[in-house]
């Protein structure tokens, strides 16, 4: 979700959809936004839930300040709608037109509302200050890219990042350096999280790629230099066959007829890719490899199309779409990519020379996802072989089908892990129900491996 992870600088790939492992390189783990449980704002003392329906972004990246237009629906009997402008330097307010003056306390914008919970308009004018290259918490001019994956929307624009707040985006960009283009989507039609608008800046040339047959367009934007025309063109191969496979076999996409995938500059090592749906970001060094291009395409069905319920459920998105990727890739005549994650990934990780987890938690919103073991290559690898090992038992279509019920039921939406284990458990043959629950025991909720978990995974 992603966003980028800095991966292991010898593995140069990966599914590092939305977030790096901490401790591998110097990417997203500072900033000033977000809280402790990777939450964000509150509900305004009233015990409900505030929902920012749709979201307005006009940005001027010359003179770094930003007008947010806001539709929210405040929690019932709120008297304040709360939003995150940790790194925002703020000009002004209205609700509704009129101008307002509440002071931000801790980072946090409490905008005064009628508490009789009619929906307002807030506008909110601001400067974003430039971020450090390397702390990767909002617009960083030196890379020409923002990032704000997990929780860091507030060093960009005024926002909720709490996992539940799905929201529609608009957006309009200036001030690009000349000669250079604003890449950034112009509409983000269906809810999405709050990570979710990006906004690249380079010299970008354009490859079409062609339509899949729900009639979705696809286009590389690549830079001049490092992979050029010819990393693009390797790198998306298959790129519209994969994205074919996923509308037809999990569902519509809802972000959009127009998708792209956008070449950036985050430094100085292998990062993979972030999932700024419908424009997903991939670093510069993983332009060439198409795992990465169909990883971050598959997050539009899963951690961008269904959010997470809680960061624990962190599994649902990355362990999900590495399976889907993989399957995705091998159905269209790609590469089979389980001896590849096994031999590259899973081995390290269960031999002790990388992170290893219990991948999926119990608790809900009670870590720091920057700060904690799932944020690492383990919740992908571990998560995609009970994937695997489900198909092994139930049959690879029959999984298929289960991936696209919860899609179909949830999009919009947020789910748990849990629930796409009890779907798998209610479409499945009641013989099978005790092997199932004991691969969901021995992938997601123990740490050590599985016993012969190499021959297990990779017996595709």
């Amino acid at each position: 979700m992603v966003h980028a992870h800095p991966v292991i600088a010898l593995l140069p790939l990966l599914l590092l959809a939305c977030a790096s492992p901490p401790g591998s390189g110097p990417g997203p783990q500072g900033g000033d936004s977000g809280t402790a449980d990777g939450g964000g704002p509150g509900d305004g003392g009233s015990g409900a839930e505030q929902d920012i329906v749709t979201t307005h972004l006009a940005l001027d990246l010359e003179n770094r300040t930003g007008v947010a237009t806001l539709q929210v629906q405040p929690a019932a009997g709120a008297s304040t709608v709360l939003l995150d402008v940790s790194g925002l330097d703020l000009r002004g307010v209205t609700v509704d037109g009129v101008a307002v003056g509440p002071e931000v306390r801790d980072g946090m914008l409490p905008v005064p509302v009628d508490p009789g919970g009619a929906p307002v308009q807030i506008e909110v004018a601001y400067d974003f200050p430039a971020r450090s290259d390397v702390d990767f918490d909002g617009w960083m001019p030196g890379l020409g890219v923002s990032f704000t994956w997990p929780y860091f929307c507030g060093n960009l624009y005024p926002c909720d990042p709490q996992l539940r707040d799905g929201v529609r985006y608009t957006m309009e960009v200036t001030g690009a350096p000349a000669g250079q283009r604003a890449i950034f989507p112009a509409r983000i039609p269906s809810d999405a999280p709050s990570y979710m608008p990006a906004v690249a800046v380079g010299d970008y040339q354009e490859l079409a790629l062609g339509t899949t047959s729900a009639g979705t367009t696809l286009r590389a934007l690549y830079l001049p230099g490092a992979s050029g025309l010819e990393g693009a063109q390797a790198g998306t191969e298959l790129l519209v066959d994969v994205f074919d496979y996923f509308e037809r076999v999990y569902g519509p996409y809802s972000f959009g007829a127009d998708v792209a995938t956008v070449e950036v500059d985050w430094g100085a090592d292998s990062w993979g890719g972030m999932e700024h749906h419908p424009y997903f970001h991939v670093g510069r060094f993983d332009f060439d490899d198409g795992e990465v291009h169909a990883h971050e395409a598959a997050h539009g069905w899963f951690g961008d199309g269904v959010r997470i319920g809680c960061w624990e459920d962190f599994v649902l998105s990355e362990g999900t779409v590495t399976y889907m990727a993989a399957r995705a890739t091998e159905q269209v005549g790609g590469r089979e990519l389980w001896s590849y994650y096994v031999e590259g990934f899973l081995i390290p990780i269960c031999e002790g020379l990388d992170v290893n987890t219990v991948v999926l938690p119990e608790t809900c919103n009670e870590i720091d996802l920057l700060h904690h073991d799932i944020w690492s290559l383990a919740t992908y690898m571990k998560g995609a072989c009970f994937y695997e090992e489900v198909a092994d038992l139930v049959g690879a279509d029959l999984l298929d089908e289960v991936i696209a019920e919860l899609y179909q039921e949830r999009v919009g939406g947020t789910a748990r892990m849990q629930d796409m284990i009890d779907r798998i458990l209610a479409r499945t043959d009641p013989s099978h129900h005790a092997a199932i629950e004991t691969l969901a025991e021995e992938w997601l909720r123990t740490e050590a491996c599985p016993k012969d978990y190499a021959e297990r995974c990779g017996a595709h």
